[in-house]
């Protein structure tokens, strides 16, 4: 896979692709614990009704509406992706207090400071090379004390589940990813990408030193799912 630009229009490429289908692979592949994994983000993010939340690389909307929901309809969300036809998919679905945006999650040009409660990403982060322009602007971003929270595929270390991992991403994915899809190279790329991704502790890292404070991390799913969460720094001198 090419590296920076050409990268990043290889992977909306294959994203503008595998739209219309992209919900029911999830569903598939997860066998609906994507759902499961959602719900973890929302609570992570501590959102009450009337708060606002940022989702980036919100793909289709399904964590989008999650959030929405926790806000409630006095609250607002702005689900922004680099895909059309992601948010094509995403906005066949509408909510009253939910906004769609195409944007790069590392240059939200027009998306105000201090703006918003909460700031998440679902498995965006890897697509994503450069790190730290992204969690600069989520901490831009989010209001002092507000939360950002990332949820990602991971390598296993558990033997047991490490064995699984090799056997359902590595073969079985790619297989009944391509079989729904019609794209065999789209879902040869999800192990790919998450092979070339950084470890959670170096995750974990990056945020940091982009302005995010009380950083912690912990695994799902015997480790083949990570959740970090970290919060806006303190208003003050």
């Amino acid at each position: 896979m090419p590296s920076g630009a050409e990268r990043a229009r290889l992977v909306r490429e294959m994203f503008d692709r595998i739209a219309g289908r992209y919900e029911l692979l999830n569903t598939v592949m997860t066998a609906g614990l994507h759902r499961l994994w959602n719900r973890k983000v929302v609570r992570a993010t501590g959102l009450r009704p009337g708060d606002r939340a940022l989702d980036l690389a919100c793909g289709t909307g399904s964590l989008t509406r999650d959030l929405a929901k926790a806000v409630g309809p006095g609250g607002r969300v702005l689900g922004i992706d680099f895909s059309r036809e992601m948010l094509r998919a995403a906005e066949a679905r509408p909510l009253p207090n939910v906004e769609y945006r195409l944007g790069d999650a590392t240059d939200l040009t027009g998306v105000p400071s201090d703006a918003f409660d909460a700031a998440t990403i679902a498995y965006g982060a890897r697509n994503i090379p450069d790190l730290d322009a992204l969690f600069s602007e989520m901490a831009r971003c989010v209001r002092p004390g507000g939360t950002v929270v990332c949820l990602e595929i991971a390598t296993p270390t558990n033997r047991v589940a490490a064995a699984f991992y090799g056997l359902w991403f590595d073969r079985i994915v790619p297989r009944v990813g391509a079989w729904i899809s019609g794209d065999a190279r789209a879902y040869a790329y999800l192990p790919e990408s998450v092979k070339e991704f950084v470890p959670p502790g170096e995750l974990a890292e990056i945020m940091v030193r982009n302005g995010l404070q009380n950083v912690a991390w912990h695994r799902l799913a015997g480790g083949i799912i990570t959740l970090h969460r970290g919060t806006g720094r303190s208003g003050g001198p």
